[in-house]
């Protein structure tokens, strides 16, 4: 029989349970049943690296030494970012927008008469 690990099944047999959690003792803190993944560390200490970069501490020589491909796409989402940022509306979509706005500012409705109304109607 096959359970899930990952859910509580205190209403079972104690014995068909996964074999694999007997050797799990219930008294350890979490931290100490934890594995850690070969590559894992490595992939961290590349992020940070590239954070760095990104926040000014850190130089683009030293970011494109952990991951130059990381590099390579925030150089293009920056360019790419900073060509929309200087996009302008054309003039004919800005002129539909102001016109679809109304004139005049919608009245607000009361609090009081929005309580008084059933939920059903209120959506």
């Amino acid at each position: 029989m096959m359970l899930d690990r990952h859910e509580a099944h205190e209403e079972l047999n104690p014995k068909a349970r996964d074999p694999r959690e007997a050797g799990v003792a219930a008294g350890r803190p979490v931290a100490d049943r934890e594995v850690p993944l070969p590559g894992v560390a490595a992939a961290d200490a590349t992020a940070n690296v590239i954070q760095q970069w990104l926040d000014g501490e850190a130089s683009e020589a030293d970011a494109r030494r952990a991951d130059a491909r990381a590099v390579d796409f925030w150089m293009k989402t920056s360019a790419d970012t900073d060509r929309m940022r200087r996009v302008k509306t054309p003039s004919h979509v800005m002129a539909s927008i102001m016109a679809a706005i109304p004139a005049k500012e919608p009245s607000a409705v009361p609090a009081a008469r929005l309580a008084d109304r059933p939920s059903s109607e209120a959506r």
